[in-house]
């Protein structure tokens, strides 16, 4: 958790030297892997992907017109939801890249695409959808969008929203449940 926060922390203190992005820009970041990233196998375990997704998102924000949107209404950007396919393991010490696909929204949710690539080769691929919270409410994406400059927000691609079009009944099945 440690490197967590000190690599978030860092994000905001560079996005004072870094150039600024728009809000739907494709953006990339390399990492490594490092030995706490990695299961006994010496390859980055699971748990560790989510968390470089989490990175490359808070870049978004930080480097775009979101950051002053976001931050100046106390609101807080919330993952919603987030599927990962695995292809071939990245290893202990190795580069790899993370690029950030801005692919759309709605009124609700903005949905992100991440490639991890290595050597020219995609790796694992996460897609997210995210959304914006004040006071455990969700707040209107299309407010936030018209003050950093989106006039238009673009649809996500069918194959996109289709990943998440039963999350609400997935979740209210599962309150039906008893578990005791």
């Amino acid at each position: 958790m440690i490197y967590y926060w000190y690599t978030i922390i860092k994000i905001l203190v560079l996005r004072h030297f870094q150039s600024e992005v728009i809000h739907d820009q494709t953006i990339r970041q390399t990492f490594r892997v490092g030995p706490f990233d990695c299961d006994g196998l010496r390859v980055m375990t699971a748990s560790k992907y989510p968390m470089y997704m989490d990175f490359i998102r808070w870049e978004l924000i930080a480097r775009s017109k979101l950051f002053n949107a976001i931050v100046k209404r106390g609101l807080a950007p919330t993952l919603g939801s987030q599927k990962i396919i695995y292809r071939k393991p990245l290893k202990i010490w190795s580069k790899f890249e993370v690029i950030l696909e801005s692919v759309g929204g709605d009124d609700k949710w903005v949905y992100h695409v991440h490639y991890f690539k290595q050597e020219n080769q995609v790796k694992a691929i996460g897609i997210t959808r995210a959304l914006i919270w004040k006071k455990d409410i969700p707040t209107a994406l299309s407010d936030i969008m018209n003050e950093v400059g989106a006039t238009e927000i673009k649809d996500p691609p069918l194959w996109v929203s289709n990943i998440f079009k039963k999350d609400k009944e997935i979740i209210e099945n599962a309150n039906q449940k008893n578990y005791s």
